[in-house]
């Protein structure tokens, strides 16, 4: 599958990634205007090698319906607008959602998606690696098979004792109910790091996104990766992806916080940090900057990006640096699906941060791609317009 001797990347050992001051845009701090690219000279895109960018996730089925009232969510005693791991009482769940006449199918997990977007924007094949594991079965074969068709290249820990993981998308107006049930993907081990054949795509991989979902499955596998990624200057991304994660997983999140070199959250999750660590403060400002300036393992500055559906994606940097970019609004009759939104809004900042595209570019890239994929159903790539910078 590649071609390339562990020798061949030592160039990463020794050639520094921008710095993050580097990509800073110059617009101005606390109310950037969102205008039109083609109001300005587009800036060049670089050549990606292969591989350049690798995600760490859950690989899982998407099983998704549309309902018009509550009456599904009581019966499984599921919040409107959450995200759960499944337990028993959510068995049924799946049965009954796939029993459903409008049920859609497809393949999911929060990094998945962001990674075939990322494919999506970038147009190259196989620049991204996502990393996740999956049953020995035709599930996994099939998901395996549509991510390809998107042009991400995976390489999935294969696994006996549980068949491949899915998720129940429920969504009801704008509110989306997510319960994963992650079956094999749960299973991933460190033991996929030593393994020979992906020595080459870890060396030459220069981005590390992981998901928070994955930091509950292997921590040991991330902390390895993320001391890595300080060790020898590459750029490690943690998308914090559910309060659930910031609650059950203080610890391991305390482990790796030193070597995180952009952190991307949405408010509630912010939130959610700022209570687990008995910050005594709900100020999104105050939480922002105070995640900025966490001690770090190795000079580069971090930043932090918060999210919001209608609020201002925040992005704090080193020097009390805040910007605000703001979500144009989408009439609520042409929102389908919100599923997928956040994860579309990663992969298009990843699409044009490593091609060490201003940061400005970056953010405006995502906010781009969430709002697409916000009239399809599911993260279906195949049902996308073709990717066209004058459109952002």
């Amino acid at each position: 599958m590649f071609n390339f001797s562990i020798k061949s990347f030592r160039f990463l050992q020794r050639t520094p990634i921008h710095p993050f001051y580097q990509l800073y845009s110059g617009g101005a701090s606390r109310g950037v205007s969102f205008r039109s690219f083609c109001d300005r000279q587009e800036p060049r895109r670089m050549d990606l090698p292969e591989g350049v960018l690798m995600g760490f996730g859950n690989p899982l089925l998407d099983i998704t319906c549309t309902v018009e009232d509550n009456v599904i969510l009581e019966k499984y005693g599921l919040e409107a607008n959450a995200a759960i791991i499944a337990d028993e009482k959510h068995d049924a769940l799946f049965d009954e959602l796939m029993n459903m006449e409008n049920v859609i199918y497809s393949a999911g997990g929060a990094c998945q998606n962001s990674m075939r977007i990322f494919q999506w924007i970038v147009q190259t094949p196989f620049r991204a690696v996502f990393v996740g594991a999956v049953g020995k079965d035709k599930l996994g074969d099939r998901i395996e098979k549509r991510a390809k068709a998107d042009g991400l290249l995976t390489l999935y820990q294969l696994k006996e004792e549980l068949p491949t993981g899915s998720c129940a998308v429920i969504i009801n107006g704008p509110n989306r109910s997510l319960v994963a049930n992650l079956g094999a993907a749960s299973l991933f081990n460190d033991d996929w790091i030593d393994e020979e054949e992906n020595l080459c795509p870890l060396d030459r991989a220069e981005y590390f996104y992981f998901t928070g979902f994955f930091l509950a499955v292997c921590p040991p596998a991330v902390e390895r990766v993320a001391r890595m990624c300080s060790e020898t200057n590459r750029i490690m991304i943690l998308n914090f992806s559910a309060v659930f994660v910031l609650q059950m997983q203080k610890e391991a999140l305390a482990n790796i916080q030193p070597y995180v070199d952009i952190i991307i959250c949405n408010k509630e999750e912010a939130i959610a940090y700022s209570d687990s660590n008995d910050w005594k403060t709900k100020n999104i400002f105050e939480i922002g900057s105070r995640l900025q300036k966490m001690p770090k393992a190795n000079i580069r500055p971090r930043l932090v990006m918060i999210t919001d559906a209608v609020c201002p994606v925040l992005v704090f940097q080193e020097n009390d640096r805040v910007l605000e970019y703001p979500v144009p609004p989408v009439k609520q009759g042409e929102v389908f699906d919100t599923n997928g939104c956040g994860d579309a809004f990663v992969g298009g900042f990843l699409a044009m941060y490593v091609q060490r595209m201003p940061l400005d570019y970056c953010i405006r890239t995502g906010i781009f791609a969430s709002q697409q994929v916000l009239h399809v159903v599911g993260v279906q790539i195949d049902k996308l317009p073709k990717f066209s910078e004058k459109c952002i």
